[in-house]
């Protein structure tokens, strides 16, 4: 039966049945104008396995799922019950754990915002040796509801706790659904639509482990820093795999904070950009051209790669060969040179690790770089252009973001395959990109940048620092479809990324076909092929021709001005000043007496830190939108600072420290502007100028 239709059956009820159906369509109006998001899954939902239970004369009510009872009749009292015993275990005076705040050691870098920040952290009570978890006091942060059930638990800690952030996790929306019969979502809503409170659903069918992750990290990832530091789970009927997947999710959410856009490293793509543009290299732009079926072979650097990379090389002359990021040197090492190579990285140690290969090894390979990599990179190929991302402020300050590729990140490997695709390829096969490894000491093809037969002292470098920094591994299907593989978040959320990819041309373009030659991790939307079956799939379109490639992104390629970047400085230069304006205001102004007061502050950062909040002016120009880019990021960090710090602190301890982190941050905001401008004005020809020799990790040219 349709959910909106139940009223039509239990019409004629009596009155008490008549008060939830009245509570539903209150519910459902109030969805409608404020979540519609939420409305439209609910206005299409089919109820088959949840059912409410109403027994005429009784208090409590029930909840069936697939025939079983959830509360035994007691809803209720269960709720009422679970919700006592979940105050009673996290008291305002005790303390939790969940991971540790940053130390100066995370912000080392003799960068303008790093060493903001690491100024803060250096003069907090809060040290790795006193550490001992996070107090909530009067408030609780933040706090994700496993499971929703009918909702009488959320709606009674709202009633009893002042909550700032609220996340409400169901993967049966069956059971939301039944919620609205039973309580009042609009008034629940309304708490959080205060000043400095947040309320988010996520709400879908997630019965597989995958589905749940997957679930899970697209909407807890919009809560960090408040989730997962100082985040309590209320697990509502005792779900073990929805909280043990969440707390797997929170680990790898954990990392989120290093990965943010941040002023010091936008820093760096942005010389890179301006720099590129100078020396007036041609840009790719997003153009959908009619399909062909030449057999591309999109190369990344999986450990699968070792054992199949010979069953490239017999079919070399029959294919085109596109190589991703670190799958270049494994190729070269083979003796196959790619007719293109993708890059996205800015740093400019991707510079020096492809010299090592040799001055004249990539001449007959064309570059398609992004715009904000090394321009000393595009020096070593013998033709060069760059493409920009649909998704990046910066694209769009280059007057050419209708011209940007979408779904291009994480890796390169997303980069190829949205690129390639638009070019018109249909047949698409990913070789080396396993997106997991059978083991984590082994996670690339050995002839990697980061394989252990890698030659050069970059290279070796780079494999010392990546080894020190292992992340978290869980298990997902294999490809082969026999057994699992391990992952991590980076490598998982590029493998989403291309399956949202390929469920987005299956619409589109339905005779696309992309196949899976890799022996890592399951990609759907993509079929896997066996090693004996990788030769005779690409023969069954080898008769296909098509442009030259290296001709067609040339025929294709487009021009900008060489000061269209240096053009609109000033602009960004304004709008930094304004940007900052705002945020001193809101900052400023805000009282910071507690716990409370800094929750709600932070939370308020984070809001608009994560919208192009940080301008009065609408609609939001190219330089505001950039300004934000620049800003958000960094003041995220600012404020994954204060919670952890804030919250870690003894109640004597915090308002020193809240008055530390709040001028801090006002200073950074002070200067930033003007830091800006010293940086983008300077002129200097590319070989002097030191800026392009910078990686993220580096000391800040002109550092004192």
């Amino acid at each position: 039966m349709e959910f909106t239709e139940i009223a039509l059956m239990v019409s004629h009820q009596d009155d008490p049945a008549r008060i939830y159906l009245q509570r539903k369509e209150k519910n459902l109006n109030y969805f409608k104008v404020h979540l519609p998001r939420i409305y439209q899954m609910l206005d299409n939902l089919m109820l088959t396995r949840a059912e409410l239970v109403v027994t005429p004369g009784e208090k409590d009510v029930d909840m069936t799922f697939d025939g079983r009872s959830c509360y035994r009749g007691l809803a209720r009292e269960y709720s009422r019950d679970e919700v006592r015993d979940f105050l009673k275990d996290h008291r305002p005076d005790r303390r939790f754990l969940t991971y540790s705040p940053a130390w100066p050691s995370s912000y080392n870098k003799q960068r303008f915002a790093a060493r903001s920040i690491q100024r803060i952290i250096e003069m907090s009570p809060v040290t790795p040796e006193n550490f001992q978890g996070y107090k909530r006091g009067s408030v609780f942060p933040s706090i994700v509801f496993l499971g929703c059930g009918l909702g009488f638990h959320i709606e009674s800690m709202v009633e009893q706790a002042t909550i700032v952030n609220a996340i409400v996790v169901e993967r049966e929306p069956e059971k939301f659904a039944l919620s609205l019969f039973t309580v009042d979502w609009a008034k629940i809503c309304s708490t959080f639509q205060k000043k400095g409170f947040s309320l988010n659903f996520a709400i879908g069918f997630a019965s597989s482990e995958m589905e749940l992750r997957d679930l899970l990290s697209r909407h807890l990832a919009h809560s960090v820093p408040l989730y997962p530091y100082t985040t309590l789970y209320y697990n509502h009927l005792a779900d073990i795999e929805l909280a043990r997947v969440a707390m797997d999710v929170g680990r790898d959410l954990a990392l989120v904070a290093a990965s943010w856009s941040n002023y010091d490293d936008e820093l760096m793509r942005l010389k890179n950009s301006i720099a590129n543009c100078r020396l007036g290299i041609k840009y790719l732009p997003r153009r959908n051209l009619s399909g062909h079926n030449k057999p591309v072979v999109i190369v990344g650097s999986g450990p699968s790669l070792d054992e199949r990379l010979s069953s490239l090389v017999a079919i070399r002359d029959r294919v085109v060969v596109v190589s991703a990021g670190t799958g270049l040197r494994p190729l070269l090492t083979a003796g196959i040179k790619p007719d293109l190579h993708v890059e996205l990285d800015p740093n400019y140690m991707i510079y020096e690790l492809h010299s090592e290969l040799g001055s004249d090894l990539l001449k007959e390979t064309t570059l398609l770089a992004g715009n904000e990599v090394n321009p000393k990179v595009a020096s070593l190929f013998g033709r060069a252009y760059t493409f920009y991302r649909f998704d990046s402020a910066l694209s769009w300050l280059a007057g050419v973001g209708q011209d940007g590729f979408v779904n291009c990140n994480p890796t390169c490997v997303n980069a190829a395959l949205s690129i390639l695709h638009t070019l018109g390829c249909r047949k698409i096969f990913m070789l080396g990109t396993d997106f997991g490894y059978v083991d984590n000491a082994h996670d690339h093809s050995s002839y990697s940048v980061y394989g252990e037969k890698a030659v050069g002292e970059v290279a070796a470098g780079l494999r010392k620092w990546v080894g020190e920094s292992k992340r978290q591994d869980f298990s997902v299907p294999a490809a082969s479809g026999i057994g699992v593989v391990q992952t991590r978040f980076d490598y998982y959320a590029a493998k989403v990324n291309v399956e949202g990819f390929l469920r987005e041309i299956a619409r589109k373009a339905p005779e696309t076909e992309v196949f899976n030659c890799s022996d890592g991790a399951a990609v759907e939307g993509a079929l896997w092929l066996a090693p004996h079956e990788f030769e005779s799939t690409v023969n069954r379109f080898t008769h296909d021709e098509m442009t030259d490639l290296e001709n067609l992104i040339e025929s294709n390629s487009r021009s900008i001005s060489r000061s269209t970047l240096d053009d609109a400085m000033p602009s960004v230069e304004g709008e930094l000043e304004r940007g900052a304006a705002l945020l001193k205001k809101i900052i400023s102004k805000e009282r910071l007496r507690g716990r409370k007061d800094l929750a709600l502050l932070a939370n308020t950062l984070r809001l608009v830190s994560k919208t192009s909040g940080l301008t009065e002016k609408k609609p939001v120009t190219a330089a505001q939108q950039y300004q934000s880019w620049v800003l958000g990021g960094t003041v995220l960090h600012f404020v994954h600072v204060a919670l952890c710090h804030g919250f870690a602190c003894e109640d004597e301890d915090l308002p020193a420290f809240m008055t530390t982190w709040r001028e801090g941050l006002l200073k950074f905001l002070d200067e930033v502007a003007e830091h800006f401008s010293g940086v983008v004005a300077e002129q200097e020809r590319l070989e002097e100028d030191p800026w392009m020799k910078m990686n993220f990790e580096s000391k800040e040219p002109g550092w004192s």
